[in-house]
C-alpha cells in the first residue's frame, strides 16, 4: 500500500515548509506535490532538462475572500487536478498544503478516502500548530476532519512565537502524535545562508568558505546553530517520517 502524508495548517508562517523540507530529508525518495500560490520548494527541482522534478507544484489563484464568498466553490475546482494527482501515487508521497487551503482540501478528502485506500493508497496527517489560540484553534478543525479516514496524525508544536501551551496542546492534538520544535533565535547571517541553501543545504555548508565570508567565529556559530535547527527538525518529523517509510 502506498502512503501519502499531508503537511497543513490554516495559519501562515508558522513552520510549515520547514516540516515538510525535513520529512523530505528523511524520506529522500518521497515525491512532493506542493499546493501553494508560489513555489516555495525550489531547493528540490533535481530533474534534468527534459524530466520532472522531485516536485509537482500545482498553483493556488483563489484568495481567502474568493473562498469565503462562494462557500468553498473556488478552491474545490481548483483542486481537482490535486485529487487527480492522488489518485495516480504509487510510492510514499507528500503532500505540502498552502495555508488557506488545508480545510479545503480536508474536506474533499473525507469524501475521497474511501475510494483511495480501495485503490492501495493510505492517508496521514501531519498538522504544525503555534503558540497562538487561532493557529491551535485551526489545527484542531483539520485533526478533527481527518479523525475518521487517516491512518495516523501527527502535530508538530512549533515554538517559532512561543512556547505551546502543554494543557491546550494535549486537549487539541488528542490521540494524534506529538512532537516539538523549539524556538530557534539565528542571527541575520545564519538566517541569510539558512535562506539560501534551506535545509537540505545545511549538510553541505563549508567552513572553509563560510570563513573567507565572515570570520572563524562567525563561520564557526553558524555552523553549529544550523546543525543544531536541522537535528532538531529532523527530530521533530521523525514519527511521520517512520510511518511513511513503513507504508
Amino acid at each position: 500500500m502506498a502512503r501519502i502524508l499531508l503537511v497543513g495548517q490554516e495559519t501562515g508562517g508558522i513552520g510549515k515548509s520547514t516540516v515538510v523540507r525535513g520529512l523530505a530529508e528523511a524520506v529522500p525518495d518521497a515525491q512532493i506535490l506542493e499546493i501553494e500560490s508560489v513555489h516555495r520548494l525550489t531547493e528540490f527541482k533535481t530533474g534534468k532538462a527534459n524530466e520532472p522534478g522531485r516536485v509537482r507544484h500545482f498553483e493556488m489563484r483563489a484568495t481567502r475572500e474568493a473562498i469565503e464568498a462562494s462557500g468553498g466553490k473556488a478552491a474545490r475546482a481548483e483542486l481537482d487536478d490535486v485529487i487527480n494527482a492522488l489518485h495516480t501515487v504509487k510510492a510514499a508521497s507528500l503532500v505540502d498544503i498552502g495555508a488557506n487551503t488545508s480545510a479545503s482540501l480536508l474536506g474533499i478528502l473525507k469524501e475521497e478516502a474511501l475510494t483511495l485506500r480501495e485503490a492501495g493508497i493510505e492517508l496521514g496527517l501531519v498538522v504544525v500548530v503555534a503558540a497562538e489560540a487561532g493557529a491551535l484553534a485551526e489545527g484542531s478543525k483539520l485533526l478533527h476532519v481527518a479523525k475518521d479516514w487517516a491512518g495516523a496524525r501527527f502535530v508538530v508544536a512549533n515554538a517559532v512565537r512561543g512556547a505551546v501551551d502543554p494543557v491546550l496542546l494535549k486537549r487539541v492534538a488528542g490521540d494524534a502524535a506529538v512532537t516539538h520544535l523549539r524556538h530557534f533565535d539565528l542571527e541575520e547571517k545564519t538566517r541569510e545562508v539558512l535562506a539560501a541553501g534551506q535545509l537540505r543545504g545545511i549538510a553541505k555548508l563549508d567552513r572553509a568558505s563560510l570563513t573567507k565570508e565572515t570570520s572563524p567565529a562567525v563561520a564557526g556559530r553558524i555552523l553549529r546553530d544550523l546543525t543544531a535547527f536541522r537535528l532538531a527538525v529532523m527530530e521533530a518529523v521523525k514519527p511521520a517520517a517512520l510511518w511513511l517509510v513503513e507504508g
